[in-house]
């Protein structure tokens, strides 16, 4: 499908200071409930939230506390969740040598689990060094969370996401609770068939392609359309392309589902369309793209990004042409528009609707690559993490 829609200009947007304590403090009454969740929502997500903070409100922000929720009824849910956590932590850790010997994915998930957390984020001071207290942490939670989940166990990758909540978090247990509430976002990037990294490629290349045709059909030329050099970016949420500091800012941003659904398809977009012209000027083909994308982790400027990733939602969420496949990805309802129509005849305009998921899947057509690469070795090179 190609969209030959005029989305006009990119509106200038700048951001703001992050929420302070004090701003926090003020939008709670007595018994501890927040006052407007809206306006704590719409601010996070245009400045971000100050360090200290960090540890309140991502539990909020993750699900794990509920928004409306008192700080006595917040107290009670930690004591009924710090018992269930050590109930499952008691588990794996009352397995004895014996037992494991005839337990083969309990085997395998430990020592994959050993594997990366002696890796992730060992220049960091929170996991640095010889028997550091912290991967101690990562390593107890990551094997409760295979008793929690024991279908999903341990992928590679997930100890990237739980790394930076339990730095903030810097508690075995509200650490564990929040991860389990990230991963019931992120399930579908680890399972075994990975349908949710095949589904966010192609919506990603349907919001590329309506952002920018012409730039699509040069990957596709140089057999880049299956996109697969972004896979990292969405398999464990940009954690390996920013500094661990700017990650803490970009998460909290992300986690506040606005201003649409699926923002980080748009900011895979913003850093996409920054790094458009170099690509196409200097005529990269398939390992120049894949190089030149990679290159670029802890190189991303993660304020110009969010800015630009929000005005391409705000030119999106401006326009009267809408197409459908666009509208469900990103949670707008455009009331003319239906699934066989020219989008040029859409007079409506797009208002944002409440999706109740962020990662709604949707049904888009899938943008082939030109060449003859096979899109499924593409996929499994990409799936390959490295160490970080």
């Amino acid at each position: 499908l190609l969209f030959q829609i005029d989305l006009g200009r990119q509106p200038e947007v700048s951001r703001r200071e992050p929420v302070s304590a004090e701003e926090w403090a003020k939008n709670m009454d007595s018994e501890g409930r927040i006052l407007d969740v809206d306006y704590i929502k719409r601010s996070i997500f245009k400045g971000g939230l100050c360090h200290t903070l960090r540890k309140e409100a991502w539990k909020f922000l993750l699900g794990y506390f509920p928004w409306h929720s008192t700080k006595e009824e917040r107290a009670n849910l930690q004591k009924r969740k710090t018992d269930e956590y050590f109930r499952m932590k008691l588990q794996w850790k009352s397995v004895s040598e014996e037992q494991e010997k005839r337990n083969s994915r309990l085997r395998d998930y430990r020592s994959l689990i050993e594997k990366d957390v002696n890796r992730t984020d060992r220049t960091n001071k929170f996991y640095e060094g010889e028997d550091n207290p912290g991967l101690i942490l990562l390593h107890d939670i990551l094997m409760t969370y295979c008793m929690y989940d024991f279908d999903l166990g341990y992928v590679q990758g997930m100890s990237d996401l739980l790394s930076p909540v339990l730095y903030v978090m810097e508690n075995e247990v509200d650490a564990f609770w929040c991860f389990v509430s990230y991963m019931d976002q992120m399930h579908q990037n680890f399972e075994e068939q990975m349908q949710g990294m095949k589904t966010q490629l192609i919506q990603l290349s349907t919001l590329l392609r309506l952002l920018d045709s012409g730039f699509c059909s040069y990957l596709e030329s140089q057999d880049s359309g299956y996109l697969y050099f972004c896979f990292r970016w969405l398999l464990i949420r940009f954690k390996r392309e920013f500094s661990f500091q700017d990650i803490l800012r970009l998460w909290e941003v992300m986690w506040t589902e606005l201003p649409c659904q699926n923002f980080h398809l748009l900011l895979c977009c913003a850093i996409l369309e920054s790094e458009k012209q170099q690509i196409m000027d200097k005529h990269y083909g398939f390992n120049e793209i894949l190089k030149h994308i990679n290159e670029l982790s802890m190189k991303i400027d993660v304020e110009y990004i969010l800015c630009k990733a929000e005005a391409i939602s705000m030119q999106m969420m401006n326009c009267k042409e809408l197409p459908q496949a666009v509208s469900e990805i990103l949670g707008i309802e455009s009331s003319s528009v239906t699934p066989d129509s020219d989008p040029g005849e859409d007079e409506s305009g797009a208002v944002l609707s409440c999706p109740s998921s962020l990662y709604q899947s949707i049904s888009t057509p899938v943008i082939a690559a030109n060449g003859t690469r096979d899109s499924t070795q593409q996929m499994s090179e990409a799936h390959s993490l490295t160490p970080a």
